[in-house]
């Protein structure tokens, strides 16, 4: 949302966001003074997005109005802060458990996601696994791709050069164990990794063995 220079949209939607019960079509047209035509207009284009609804109707001692409101999915079009809020639970969770704890919570949540994923990599060869894994990693922001194979590594290995949690990973490096868990278990094969963004290094590396 470019609060900066909000559309016509988005000052419906913070209108709305702002009048819990609903505004009807005067009422938006009023305090943005554009026509009852343009509100109707945005208003559909909203609905087609599934952010705002249709609402109670309102009694003005005339003809009784239709309000409109936020839905679900409009309300959460505004920002929130949930990465900002679990990297704080995070944080103080990994803060109470030893080094051995946190390695050993990381594997685990890495084999518990590749598990979750399993039904995708089954009846994939080597390679047409290495390849969903990448694209998986793409997805979640890790910006990867295939590292080009050195002597005696067939397959090569994988690069990212994002940090999808670098600030934690620079205080709890064992962060780097779900990597490396999530890679195993979804390739069904060792990795060790060469290089880590969190060690100042400017990619991490996943070399396959």
């Amino acid at each position: 949302m470019n609060s900066a220079n909000p559309t016509r949209q988005q000052q419906i939607l913070t209108l709305l966001l702002n009048a819990p019960d609903g505004l009807s079509i005067d009422e938006l047209a009023s305090r943005l003074e554009i026509s009852r035509n343009a509100i109707k207009q945005h208003l559909a284009g909203l609905e087609n997005q599934r952010l705002v609804r249709e609402a109670a109707l309102t009694s003005t001692g005339g003809r009784p109005a239709r309000n409109y409101a936020l839905t679900e999915l409009g309300r959460n079009y505004f920002p929130k802060q949930y990465a900002w809020f679990c990297s704080l639970l995070l944080e103080q969770f990994l803060a109470d458990l030893d080094t051995a704890s946190r390695e050993r919570m990381m594997w685990q949540m890495g084999v518990k996601l590749a598990n979750s994923l399993a039904g995708q990599f089954a009846e994939k060869s080597a390679d047409e696994k290495l390849s969903a894994l990448i694209e998986l990693m793409q997805s979640l922001g890790y910006h990867a791709g295939r590292e080009t194979a050195d002597a005696g590594v067939e397959e090569g290995g994988i690069k990212a050069v994002n940090c999808v949690y670098h600030d934690l990973a620079q205080q709890f490096p064992e962060i780097c164990h779900f990597d490396r868990a999530l890679i195993a278990t979804l390739l069904d094969r060792p990795v060790e990794q060469t290089s880590c963004m969190a060690q100042k290094d400017c990619a991490c590396r996943f070399k396959l063995l």
